[in-house]
């Protein structure tokens, strides 16, 4: 494989840590000195000349990306194939696993339910779910949907991602629950967690007596316009567009074909939704708060506002150069970025790498679908932030000569 480098003035690339394939991510070379009449226009130009050129150095078989400006879909593309050695093109209706983005969607399934009165930030876990507890019973009785959704329950990290693995139902995992321990009070910690926020799942049902999955097609997927997208193994596996999974072998330095598995679509509302770049258009068009009709403003506020400091915290998004800190709010990732706040959030399921992130002061959102690790997932998004910085300074001067 092949090694590029191409300095570009304008940017600086924050690289996150990553045991995957390296290789060095190219960036155009200089732009130029006349700025176009429609500066998103050229941004547009600039970032798919970024993205094409790094895919495929990064021989990655597919990926897919779509950015939305205010309410409207401004780029959307797929890249690449579905499985290796084949034709068999990615295209914006391809569907993936969209990994720990889930996480957003649940959060935005809770908002839509507190907007109806049937659910509160405040409700108490144990009075929805009597058959949850922890060693420390005073310390399950006291957790909130607030803890669940901020990954603050006191518990240590990825607490049962063991039994995710092994195929159990969430009430089994939930059975387990008792004889775990905890590490901290509830709300004074923030440790990331798949199974206890998947708790949240019976919560919800036992509110509205139907399943998560049921609720979150009605809720969400159906009015929000995601037509492909879904949240079970058996939906992915009989849909004939689908982005297959492929694993990198470090010795060969090469990609193979793996299998769809059926793991974290027993904790669905942790890791378990699919959909396609079409739909996370659609999706982001509500994060930015278009579709007041699927979650309020009021909510959408509620789910982004920081809960727990992650500053100190080895996550890679405090790498991410303009970043000075970074909390976690229910179901999102909250940036401070150059005196701004982003939202965000990553995913990284059965070998699918997945990123969403929204700057809500300049109306812009992006996701970005791969169907294999590789080196240029983690600069996809500072390299977003930078280049949209560049941009708006470009529309600044513009508007400063006219």
């Amino acid at each position: 494989m092949r090694y590029f480098y191409v300095l570009f003035v304008f940017v600086f690339l924050a690289s996150c840590t990553t045991s995957k394939p390296k290789k060095e991510i190219v960036v155009k070379d200089k732009v130029s000195e006349q700025p176009k009449a429609d500066s998103l226009s050229l941004f547009l130009e600039h970032y798919d000349k970024f993205f094409t050129t790094n895919f495929n150095v990064s021989e990655c078989p597919g990926a897919a990306v779509v950015i939305v400006k205010d309410s409207t879909v401004v780029y959307k593309k797929g890249f690449g194939v579905k499985k290796l050695h084949t034709q068999d093109s990615v295209d914006v209706n391809t569907v993936f696993r969209i990994a720990s983005l889930s996480k957003g969607v649940t959060a935005v399934l809770a908002g839509n339910m507190v907007d109806r009165g049937e659910l509160k930030w405040s409700h108490k876990i144990k009075e929805k779910v009597p058959s949850f507890s922890l060693k420390d019973k005073e310390q399950a009785d006291r957790l909130r949907v607030s803890h669940l959704l901020s990954h603050t329950s006191g518990l240590y990290k990825y607490t049962y991602s063991n039994l995710i693995s092994r195929g159990l139902s969430m009430d089994q995992i939930i059975r387990h629950f008792k004889r775990k321990g905890v590490v901290s009070k509830e709300g004074s910690e923030y440790e990331y967690q798949n199974a206890m926020f998947s708790v949240i799942e019976k919560v919800m049902e036992e509110q509205t007596q139907q399943s998560f999955e049921t609720l979150v097609k009605q809720r969400v997927f159906d009015p929000s316009g995601m037509i492909h997208a879904s949240s079970s193994y058996a939906s992915i596996k009989n849909n004939d567009n689908v982005a297959l999974p492929h694993s990198y072998n470090h010795y060969s330095k090469k990609y193979n074909l793996t299998r769809l598995h059926r793991n974290y679509y027993n904790v669905a509302a942790a890791g378990g939704i699919n959909a396609s770049i079409t739909d996370m258009g659609e999706y982001l068009k509500v994060l930015l708060g278009n579709r007041p009709d699927v979650i309020s403003e009021a909510s959408l506020k509620d789910i982004f506002n920081p809960v727990i400091c992650t500053s100190e915290k080895d996550t890679y998004v405090n790498l991410w150069e303009g970043v000075t800190d970074s909390y976690y709010a229910m179901g999102w990732r909250i940036l401070d970025y150059r005196g701004r706040r982003i939202i965000y959030h990553g995913g990284n399921v059965n070998q699918y790498k997945t990123q969403l992130l929204i700057d809500p002061d300049n109306g812009i959102a992006i996701c970005v679908l791969f169907n294999a690790p590789n080196p240029f997932n983690g600069p996809v998004m500072p390299t977003f932030l930078n280049y949209y910085e560049f941009y708006k300074e470009l529309t600044k001067s513009k508007q400063k000569t006219a």
